[in-house]
């Protein structure tokens, strides 16, 4: 799992960048225009509206030839990285945040993020779920509504819920 960092989505300056991304991105996903994903990640990707995410460059970056597919979410507060010729389809969900489990702690505001990492040349199956930390190595498949809770190695496809590597390739 990738290192944890305490996180304060309520701090002034998070508050303000999650106003800015998501009013861009309401333009985005009434519009279509994609020039606007260049104001929100500092480079021109391929991405079908609507997208649901709260952050933008700072927290999510791009390699070349990704393609998003429609109605995806990105929970990116920890960072996301995503390699080249990347391939995620719709409904896929990549989140960064996890809160307490103690119900007095989870109130008072309290959160930890981990990033993800996704290598090169992956394709991410429809409705699949990546959780905070998880790192997908170059080359790999999740299967369509697979739960990635752990990293998965390079060149191989994994299906699942807990996804679990079924190939090597």
């Amino acid at each position: 799992m990738l290192p944890e960092r305490e996180y304060r989505a309520w701090d002034k300056a998070e508050v303000d960048e999650r106003t800015r991304t998501m009013g861009l991105l309401l333009k985005f996903n009434t519009t279509g225009d994609r020039e606007i994903l260049e104001d929100v990640f500092g480079r021109g990707v391929t991405i079908f509206a609507p997208l649901h995410c709260n952050y933008g460059d700072s927290r999510v970056k791009f390699g070349s030839r990704v393609f998003i597919n429609y109605n995806c979410t990105l929970q990116p507060a920890g960072g996301v990285e995503i390699g080249d010729d990347v391939f995620i389809g719709s409904d896929v969900r990549i989140y960064t945040t996890n809160h307490p489990l103690d119900p007095e702690e989870r109130a008072k505001g309290k959160a930890t993020v981990r990033p993800v990492r996704i290598g090169s040349k992956v394709w991410i199956g429809g409705g699949a779920v990546i959780l905070p930390g998880v790192e997908i190595g170059e080359g790999t498949t999740i299967g369509a509504g697979s739960v990635v809770t752990r990293s998965i190695p390079a060149r191989c496809v994994a299906v699942g819920n807990p996804a679990k590597v079924i190939k090597r390739l």
